[in-house]
Protein backbone atom coordinates (compact mmCIF):
# COMPACT_ATOMS: atom_id res chain seq x y z
CA UNK A 1 0.00 0.00 0.00
CA UNK A 2 1.56 3.06 -0.89
CA UNK A 3 1.74 5.83 2.10
CA UNK A 4 0.36 9.88 1.00
CA UNK A 5 2.58 12.69 2.45
CA UNK A 6 -0.02 14.22 5.32
CA UNK A 7 0.56 17.80 3.75
CA UNK A 8 0.35 17.04 0.32
CA UNK A 9 -2.11 14.13 -0.16
CA UNK A 10 -2.22 13.91 -3.90
CA UNK A 11 1.73 13.38 -3.52
CA UNK A 12 3.19 9.63 -2.25
CA UNK A 13 5.80 10.26 0.55
CA UNK A 14 9.53 9.54 -0.29
CA UNK A 15 12.30 8.95 1.63
CA UNK A 16 14.63 11.94 1.69
CA UNK A 17 17.74 11.15 -0.37
CA UNK A 18 20.93 10.78 1.66
CA UNK A 19 23.96 12.23 0.06
CA UNK A 20 26.36 9.19 -0.90
CA UNK A 21 29.35 8.79 1.36
CA UNK A 22 33.08 9.25 -0.89
CA UNK A 23 34.47 7.33 -2.98
CA UNK A 24 37.52 5.74 -1.82
CA UNK A 25 39.64 7.09 -4.60
CA UNK A 26 38.12 10.37 -3.42
CA UNK A 27 39.24 10.27 -0.09
CA UNK A 28 42.89 9.93 -1.28
CA UNK A 29 42.89 11.99 -4.22
CA UNK A 30 40.93 14.76 -1.82
CA UNK A 31 43.66 14.51 1.19
CA UNK A 32 46.28 14.69 -1.63
CA UNK A 33 45.40 18.07 -3.09
CA UNK A 34 44.91 19.65 0.00
CA UNK A 35 48.74 18.45 0.75
CA UNK A 36 49.57 20.12 -2.95
CA UNK A 37 47.24 23.29 -1.76
CA UNK A 38 48.67 23.64 1.39
CA UNK A 39 52.12 23.60 0.58
CA UNK A 40 52.78 20.43 2.69
CA UNK A 41 53.91 18.37 -0.94
CA UNK A 42 55.69 21.56 -2.92
CA UNK A 43 56.79 21.66 -6.51
CA UNK A 44 59.08 19.30 -7.45
CA UNK A 45 58.50 17.18 -4.65
CA UNK A 46 58.02 13.18 -4.77
CA UNK A 47 54.51 11.76 -4.46
CA UNK A 48 54.61 8.54 -2.21
CA UNK A 49 54.17 5.36 -4.63
CA UNK A 50 51.50 3.61 -4.92
CA UNK A 51 52.18 0.76 -2.60
CA UNK A 52 53.28 2.94 0.29
CA UNK A 53 50.29 4.79 -0.57
CA UNK A 54 47.96 1.76 -0.44
CA UNK A 55 49.35 0.81 3.17
CA UNK A 56 49.00 4.48 4.27
CA UNK A 57 45.18 4.21 3.24
CA UNK A 58 44.39 0.51 3.84
CA UNK A 59 42.93 0.62 0.26
CA UNK A 60 43.99 -1.60 -3.00
CA UNK A 61 46.60 0.06 -5.48
CA UNK A 62 43.64 0.35 -8.16
CA UNK A 63 42.03 2.62 -5.69
CA UNK A 64 45.09 4.53 -5.35
CA UNK A 65 45.80 4.62 -9.41
CA UNK A 66 42.58 6.17 -9.32
CA UNK A 67 43.28 8.57 -7.30
CA UNK A 68 46.56 9.77 -8.54
CA UNK A 69 45.14 9.72 -12.49
CA UNK A 70 42.87 12.33 -11.49
CA UNK A 71 45.36 14.44 -10.43
CA UNK A 72 47.74 13.85 -13.29
CA UNK A 73 44.64 14.92 -15.13
CA UNK A 74 44.50 17.75 -12.79
CA UNK A 75 47.77 18.85 -13.81
CA UNK A 76 49.10 18.69 -10.27
CA UNK A 77 51.43 16.09 -10.60
CA UNK A 78 53.32 14.22 -13.28
CA UNK A 79 52.86 10.69 -14.54
CA UNK A 80 55.25 8.27 -13.02
CA UNK A 81 58.72 7.94 -15.28
CA UNK A 82 61.37 5.89 -13.91
CA UNK A 83 63.17 6.09 -11.20
CA UNK A 84 61.66 9.35 -10.45
CA UNK A 85 58.06 8.38 -9.37
CA UNK A 86 55.43 10.78 -10.13
CA UNK A 87 56.40 14.43 -8.91
CA UNK A 88 54.13 17.59 -7.51
CA UNK A 89 54.28 19.44 -10.84
CA UNK A 90 55.74 23.13 -11.37
CA UNK A 91 53.37 25.62 -11.70
CA UNK A 92 55.01 28.53 -13.51
CA UNK A 93 52.70 31.00 -15.07
CA UNK A 94 54.34 33.05 -18.62
CA UNK A 95 52.66 36.59 -18.20
CA UNK A 96 51.58 37.72 -21.52
CA UNK A 97 50.54 41.89 -21.80
CA UNK A 98 48.44 41.49 -24.37
CA UNK A 99 47.64 45.76 -23.71
CA UNK A 100 50.97 46.45 -25.15
CA UNK A 101 51.18 43.39 -27.77
CA UNK A 102 51.13 45.14 -31.09
CA UNK A 103 49.64 48.28 -30.19
CA UNK A 104 52.67 50.27 -31.58
CA UNK A 105 55.14 50.63 -28.64
CA UNK A 106 57.18 48.03 -29.79
CA UNK A 107 60.86 46.30 -27.82
CA UNK A 108 61.20 44.12 -31.45
CA UNK A 109 65.10 44.01 -31.60
CA UNK A 110 65.84 43.28 -35.49
CA UNK A 111 69.36 42.47 -34.95
CA UNK A 112 68.65 39.77 -32.11
CA UNK A 113 65.59 38.77 -33.67
CA UNK A 114 63.52 39.61 -30.35
CA UNK A 115 59.95 40.65 -31.09
CA UNK A 116 57.13 41.99 -28.87
CA UNK A 117 56.13 38.63 -27.39
CA UNK A 118 59.75 37.58 -26.19
CA UNK A 119 60.60 41.28 -24.96
CA UNK A 120 57.72 41.01 -22.52
CA UNK A 121 58.55 37.12 -21.53
CA UNK A 122 62.04 37.86 -20.95
CA UNK A 123 60.79 41.34 -18.57
CA UNK A 124 59.39 38.39 -16.95
CA UNK A 125 62.69 36.61 -16.28
CA UNK A 126 61.98 34.10 -19.02
CA UNK A 127 64.63 32.50 -21.47
CA UNK A 128 62.74 32.36 -25.03
CA UNK A 129 63.09 30.64 -28.24
CA UNK A 130 60.97 30.92 -31.39
CA UNK A 131 61.39 28.86 -34.11
CA UNK A 132 59.34 29.54 -37.59
CA UNK A 133 57.77 25.77 -37.92
CA UNK A 134 56.47 26.03 -41.60
CA UNK A 135 54.55 28.26 -43.94
CA UNK A 136 52.17 26.61 -45.78
CA UNK A 137 49.18 27.69 -48.03
CA UNK A 138 45.78 26.22 -46.94
CA UNK A 139 42.48 26.15 -47.02
CA UNK A 140 40.81 28.65 -44.17
CA UNK A 141 38.70 26.65 -41.90
CA UNK A 142 35.47 28.33 -41.35
CA UNK A 143 36.74 29.83 -37.96
CA UNK A 144 39.54 31.71 -39.49
CA UNK A 145 37.32 31.97 -42.80
CA UNK A 146 35.63 34.22 -40.04
CA UNK A 147 38.14 35.75 -38.42
CA UNK A 148 39.26 37.20 -42.20
CA UNK A 149 36.29 37.61 -43.52
CA UNK A 150 36.37 35.57 -46.30
CA UNK A 151 34.57 32.11 -47.60
CA UNK A 152 35.26 28.91 -46.14
CA UNK A 153 38.16 27.37 -48.25
CA UNK A 154 39.85 30.35 -49.71
CA UNK A 155 43.54 29.71 -50.17
CA UNK A 156 45.56 31.49 -46.97
CA UNK A 157 49.28 31.19 -46.09
CA UNK A 158 49.42 29.76 -42.55
CA UNK A 159 52.50 30.93 -41.03
CA UNK A 160 53.60 28.51 -37.80
CA UNK A 161 55.66 29.56 -35.14
CA UNK A 162 56.59 27.47 -31.39
CA UNK A 163 57.32 29.75 -28.93
CA UNK A 164 59.39 28.15 -25.91
CA UNK A 165 60.24 29.61 -22.76
CA UNK A 166 62.60 27.96 -19.52
CA UNK A 167 64.25 29.72 -16.49
CA UNK A 168 66.69 28.58 -13.87
CA UNK A 169 65.34 25.27 -12.42
CA UNK A 170 62.13 25.00 -14.96
CA UNK A 171 63.22 22.78 -18.55
CA UNK A 172 62.46 24.41 -21.85
CA UNK A 173 58.42 23.95 -22.59
CA UNK A 174 56.09 24.95 -25.75
CA UNK A 175 54.42 28.11 -24.42
CA UNK A 176 52.27 28.88 -27.26
CA UNK A 177 51.41 27.46 -31.05
CA UNK A 178 50.97 30.81 -32.91
CA UNK A 179 49.80 30.16 -36.28
CA UNK A 180 49.47 33.74 -38.25
CA UNK A 181 47.15 33.31 -41.73
CA UNK A 182 47.70 35.78 -43.78
CA UNK A 183 45.40 36.31 -47.60
CA UNK A 184 48.16 34.99 -50.56
CA UNK A 185 48.68 38.35 -51.90
CA UNK A 186 49.48 40.20 -48.97
CA UNK A 187 51.96 37.08 -47.91
CA UNK A 188 53.82 36.89 -50.96
CA UNK A 189 54.68 40.88 -50.75
CA UNK A 190 58.62 41.18 -51.17
CA UNK A 191 60.92 44.10 -48.97
CA UNK A 192 64.28 44.09 -51.21
CA UNK A 193 63.56 41.21 -53.35
CA UNK A 194 62.15 38.80 -49.62
CA UNK A 195 58.64 38.23 -48.91
CA UNK A 196 58.95 38.18 -45.03
CA UNK A 197 55.95 35.72 -44.60
CA UNK A 198 57.41 33.29 -46.86
CA UNK A 199 60.21 32.88 -44.82
CA UNK A 200 60.86 29.62 -42.72
CA UNK A 201 63.20 31.39 -40.40
CA UNK A 202 62.50 34.27 -37.46
CA UNK A 203 61.85 37.58 -39.09
CA UNK A 204 61.70 40.92 -37.72
CA UNK A 205 60.79 43.98 -38.53
CA UNK A 206 60.78 47.47 -36.43
CA UNK A 207 57.37 48.18 -36.35
CA UNK A 208 56.54 44.62 -37.43
CA UNK A 209 56.13 43.12 -40.93
CA UNK A 210 52.61 44.24 -41.72
CA UNK A 211 53.84 47.86 -41.01
CA UNK A 212 56.96 47.02 -43.36
CA UNK A 213 55.11 45.80 -46.07
CA UNK A 214 52.81 49.24 -45.73
CA UNK A 215 49.69 48.09 -43.57
CA UNK A 216 48.81 49.74 -40.89
CA UNK A 217 46.93 47.90 -38.52
CA UNK A 218 44.44 50.97 -37.59
CA UNK A 219 42.17 48.44 -35.47
CA UNK A 220 42.01 44.92 -33.49
CA UNK A 221 39.25 42.65 -33.11
CA UNK A 222 40.21 40.31 -29.91
CA UNK A 223 38.40 36.52 -29.11
CA UNK A 224 39.38 34.31 -26.18
CA UNK A 225 38.11 30.86 -25.75
CA UNK A 226 38.68 27.85 -24.00
CA UNK A 227 38.60 24.32 -25.34
CA UNK A 228 39.84 20.90 -25.51
CA UNK A 229 42.79 20.78 -27.69
CA UNK A 230 43.43 18.70 -30.96
CA UNK A 231 45.70 16.04 -30.89
CA UNK A 232 48.17 17.47 -32.74
CA UNK A 233 48.11 21.15 -30.08
CA UNK A 234 48.08 18.37 -27.02
CA UNK A 235 51.10 16.15 -28.35
CA UNK A 236 53.38 19.97 -29.36
CA UNK A 237 52.30 21.33 -25.78
CA UNK A 238 52.43 18.69 -23.73
CA UNK A 239 50.09 18.62 -21.32
CA UNK A 240 48.27 16.55 -19.13
CA UNK A 241 44.89 14.75 -20.10
CA UNK A 242 42.03 16.48 -19.91
CA UNK A 243 44.08 20.03 -19.90
CA UNK A 244 41.86 22.72 -21.77
CA UNK A 245 43.90 24.80 -23.63
CA UNK A 246 43.30 28.87 -23.95
CA UNK A 247 42.91 30.58 -27.93
CA UNK A 248 43.76 34.03 -28.07
CA UNK A 249 42.91 35.47 -31.88
CA UNK A 250 43.54 39.01 -32.58
CA UNK A 251 42.06 40.03 -36.00
CA UNK A 252 44.62 43.18 -37.76
CA UNK A 253 41.72 45.59 -39.70
CA UNK A 254 44.18 48.51 -41.89
CA UNK A 255 42.69 52.23 -42.42
CA UNK A 256 40.67 50.57 -45.82
CA UNK A 257 38.91 48.13 -43.24
CA UNK A 258 40.73 45.01 -44.70
CA UNK A 259 41.11 42.31 -42.57
CA UNK A 260 44.88 41.74 -43.39
CA UNK A 261 45.79 39.20 -41.23
CA UNK A 262 44.64 36.92 -38.19
CA UNK A 263 46.89 35.44 -35.22
CA UNK A 264 45.71 33.13 -33.42
CA UNK A 265 47.39 31.74 -30.45
CA UNK A 266 46.85 28.66 -28.62
CA UNK A 267 48.42 27.56 -25.20
CA UNK A 268 48.12 24.76 -22.45
CA UNK A 269 45.35 26.48 -20.21
CA UNK A 270 47.42 26.00 -17.14
CA UNK A 271 50.70 27.32 -17.74
CA UNK A 272 49.58 31.32 -19.31
CA UNK A 273 48.21 34.11 -17.72
CA UNK A 274 46.51 36.95 -19.95
CA UNK A 275 46.74 40.97 -18.96
CA UNK A 276 44.89 43.51 -20.16
CA UNK A 277 45.45 46.98 -18.41
CA UNK A 278 42.82 49.45 -19.93
CA UNK A 279 42.85 53.45 -19.20
CA UNK A 280 39.07 54.25 -18.52
CA UNK A 281 38.07 57.19 -19.71
CA UNK A 282 35.93 60.22 -18.14
CA UNK A 283 33.02 59.89 -20.07
CA UNK A 284 31.81 56.42 -21.16
CA UNK A 285 30.20 56.21 -24.69
CA UNK A 286 26.41 55.29 -24.78
CA UNK A 287 25.80 52.33 -26.45
CA UNK A 288 24.50 53.88 -29.60
CA UNK A 289 28.06 55.40 -30.24
CA UNK A 290 29.78 51.98 -29.19
CA UNK A 291 28.02 50.67 -32.27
Amino acid sequence: MQAFCTICTDKPWRRPRVARSRARWEVVYDDLRTQIDQGKLNPGDRVPTEIDLASQYGFSRATIRSALARLEQDGLITAGAGSLGRQVRRRELVSWNLTRFELGAYSDDPTNRVDQWESDAQAEGWSTRQVVAGVTELAAPDEVARYLDCAPGTRLIRRRRLRYVSRQGIPEQLAMIADTWTPVDIARMEIDGVAPLLQETNVVYPGGIYRALGFRQVHYKDEIQVRMPTPDEAALLDVQPGTPVGQHARVGIDSTGRRVRVLVSTFAGDRQLLRYELDVPERRPTQAEEE
